[in-house]
Parts: structure tokens; sequence; C-alpha cells
């Protein structure tokens, strides 16, 4: 007998935008080990034109970006009807101070501070998907 589910759960997908082609490779192993599934951007130009093509479960972000500091590529995400209610969690080298104290004007969801424990991002993934955080909480991992 088949003990699988009829309709087993999907993976949630996630976005990832990172301009460091080896921490985007790290990255995407750890969390499709996690269970999800992980679209890789190199900006945010490249960024919005994927959250707007496939529309991912959540956006994992660095901060900052080449070229722009993320304030652009959160404001393009916040503006479009496609994909302004997807989640978008940060991870900053250096936790820049306005970051750090208001992360949720920024439109995050959340923020960690790098390098942080892939696991433990990843649970926290899902409860940003699940809701159960509030808006614009900061984990220092």
């Amino acid at each position: 007998m088949d003990r699988r589910p009829r309709h087993p759960p999907a993976r949630p997908v996630v976005l990832f935008v990172e301009a460091h082609e080896d921490t985007r490779m790290l990255y995407t192993f750890a969390l499709s080990a996690s269970g999800f599934d992980v679209v890789a951007a190199q900006d945010g130009v490249e960024g919005y034109r994927r959250a707007s093509e496939i529309h991912p479960d959540i956006i994992l972000t660095d901060v900052p970006l080449p070229n722009d500091d993320g304030s652009q590529f959160r404001e393009d995400l916040k503006h479009d009807v496609r994909t302004r209610d997807i989640p978008v969690v940060a991870v900053n080298g250096c936790l820049q101070r306005s970051l750090r104290e208001h992360p949720e004007r920024d439109g995050l969801a959340a923020l960690f501070s790098k390098p942080c424990l892939l696991d433990e991002l990843a649970a926290r993934l899902r409860e940003a998907l699940d809701g159960k955080f509030r808006s614009g909480a900061t984990f220092a991992t």
C-alpha cells in the first residue's frame, strides 16, 4: 500500500537575490536541502524580473545589492500588484543601522545578519511563510 499523501505539500519557492556567486551556490544548496525550491538572481534588476515571472512564495535578498542599496528593488516589488504581497527577508553583512532599527519601514518581513546558520534561516523562512513572526523582526544569528 502506498503511504504517500495524495497531494504532497509543494516545496515553497524562494527567490534568492545575491551578487556573490559562491554565496548564491551555498544558500541555494542549503535551502534546497531544507525543502525549498530556489531560484537565484544576481542583482535587483534580475531579481525583480524573476519575481514578476515566477511569483515566488518568499524573497531572500542580500542588502546592499550591486548598484543599489536594495531599496529600489524593494520599492519596485512593493509597487507591483504581482509582487507586493510576497514577503521579503534580507540578509546583511553589517546590519545597517536604519535597517536594523526599522526593517518593516523598508518593506522587510525579517532581517538576518551574515553569516547566519542556514538551518535557522530555513526555519525562519518557513515562519515568515506561515505569518508566525511579527513583521520587521530582526534576527542576528
